[in-house]
């Protein structure tokens, strides 16, 4: 096993320090296995907007239909779309 140096807040370590205690672990082993688990993409540290974004990339590389548009907005234009047709309808019950 490599040993290493890492620079943790003080605060962020005694709280860390507590947490492992509680649970009969070491820091240690809770950083080896969060390590273990991002290397391995089990977890992911993005957060908010930066998740989103991601999120929205990946799903336009899978589909390249969406490279060009925000699939976002085209699913609102197509609700709007269909939201206007239900109203027709209902109109057209109502004249007859």
């Amino acid at each position: 096993m490599h040993r290493t140096t890492i620079n943790i807040s003080e605060p962020v370590l005694q709280q860390a320090k507590l947490k492992a205690l509680r649970e009969e672990r070491t820091v240690s082993e809770v950083i080896r296995e969060l390590l273990g688990r991002w290397v391995a993409d089990e977890i992911d540290l993005d957060t908010g907007k930066q998740a989103r974004d991601r999120q929205v990339a990946l799903a336009r590389a899978a589909h390249g239909m969406w490279a060009d548009r925000d699939p976002d907005t085209y699913l609102a234009a197509s609700r709007a779309g269909l939201q206007e047709r239900d109203e027709e309808l209902t109109y057209a019950r109502l004249d007859a």
